[in-house]
């Protein structure tokens, strides 16, 4: 069997490596380096204990309360689309109690063996930077803290090995030390994980090519209608055929499906961040700022913040206001942070999102040989080793059933 593979992120990456090690001949096209886009650009969290859908239950109000707010976490790009129109409407339709515990319950079934599939990746000399730090969330509100305290309980019946504790006073002042004053406290969890995103995929397709995976960048790919009914590969004036084709290019999915007249359910969510240099007196482990949604991740070389959610369409120019907003938001959390020699320059990275904060992970109905993988939100890293075998197993007809319909293509 011969797949091609579109999109070199880490999504694409992992379904390649899976798929060759089920024996299949795979080839990933990308116009772009691997990871390039979103995949190297986020917090590099991989946190089974996180796994939630962005559509819940008061989001709706929460995103009128910051409407006005040009450096607000969350915002929306107003459009007259149909199709963005339609997707904001299924997104507040999802924004329910019983829809998103069905979300949840996915999200943490596709989650449960993330962390022995990473363990797995770096057994088979997948080489990234890792780290098993703690992560801590600072909470200014109580009732935030009370109801993801909440959530925590619930986490610890469905991911081995997590555990997490309240911090308050000397404790939340030894975990963090130039921790406002002012805040309710913190809850600090073990059993996530935090990586550099850009070594992870770098060392994917590192793997990928030692295993035999053709990579092959600087040209972007389309789908093509053939007379007989079956699906192309084109890249300029050279036509690619496969028995499977897996398109993996989030957010630029549909512009990859437009050949053959598909289209998925995804929008643009933008999202911002910044590396900042290492500090003597700087965070030692993950933070994650509750009410602004900001991550902040101590690295080798760097401490990267990242955070913002702007739903609109595809576009990356950096607007200054809103990457900005997540500077501005660290005085509310700490007495005092690291001062800088030079203002950092913010970068961006576009999620690929769905209306119902799951992924689309499985065949077209009427191109069954196509299979789409995207729509992970900010999830991408987290879920992309799972996501990888379930494409290879679906590619090789060995897929379990369960979740099949949460995940499908058409379910919207």
């Amino acid at each position: 069997m011969r797949a091609i593979v579109i999109g070199a992120g880490a999504i694409g990456l992992s379904s390649a490596y899976y798929l060759r090690k089920s024996g299949v001949e795979v080839t990933v096209v990308d116009p772009a380096p691997p990871g390039s886009k979103a995949s190297s650009h986020n917090a590099g969290w991989i946190v089974p204990s996180m796994s939630a859908p962005v559509p819940a239950p008061g989001m709706t109000l929460q995103a009128m309360r910051w409407i006005l707010r040009r450096d607000s976490p969350l915002y929306v790009t107003p459009s007259l689309s149909p199709q963005f129109l339609r997707f904001m409407a299924l997104m507040l339709r999802n924004c329910t109690t019983a829809r998103f515990e069905a979300g949840l319950d996915v999200l943490l079934d596709l989650s449960a063996e993330t962390l022995q599939l990473f363990d797995e990746l770096a057994a088979d000399g997948v080489r990234f930077e890792s780290h098993n730090d703690p992560l801590t969330m600072l909470f200014q509100e109580p009732k935030k803290l009370q109801a993801h305290a909440a959530e925590l309980e619930t986490m610890t019946e469905r991911i081995p090995g997590f555990s997490w504790r309240a911090l308050h006073g000397e404790d939340l002042a030894r975990e963090v030390p130039h921790a406002a004053h002012g805040l309710a406290g913190g809850l600090q969890s073990t059993g996530d994980r935090s990586l550099d995103p850009a070594s992870f995929t770098d060392g994917l397709a590192t793997a990928c090519r030692r295993d035999g995976v053709e990579i092959r960048l600087g040209h972007p790919a389309s789908l093509r209608q053939e007379p007989d009914s079956s699906v192309s590969v084109v890249m300029g004036e050279e036509v690619l055929r496969a028995d499977r084709i897996v398109v993996a290019a989030g957010v630029w999915s549909n512009q990859v499906l437009a050949g053959i007249h598909e289209k998925v359910a995804v929008q643009a969510g933008k999202g911002y961040g910044y590396d900042l240099p290492l500090q003597p007196d700087g965070p030692t482990h993950p933070l994650y700022l509750a009410e602004a949604k900001v991550a902040i991740t101590p690295l080798d070389t760097k401490v990267r913040i990242a955070g913002t959610m702007g739903f609109g369409r595809i576009d990356e120019r950096i607007n200054s206001v809103r990457a900005g907003g997540i500077l501005s938001s660290l005085p509310s959390y700490f007495t005092t942070w690291p001062e800088l020699s030079e203002k950092p320059q913010p970068w961006t990275g576009l999620r690929p999102m769905t209306p119902d904060g799951l992924p689309i992970i499985g065949p077209l109905p009427r191109q069954p040989h196509v299979l789409v993988a995207t729509g992970h939100a900010m999830l991408g890293i987290s879920l992309a080793p799972p996501t990888g075998r379930l494409i290879a197993e679906m590619a090789t007809g060995h897929a379990p059933a369960r979740h099949r319909a949460s995940l499908a293509a058409d379910r919207f």
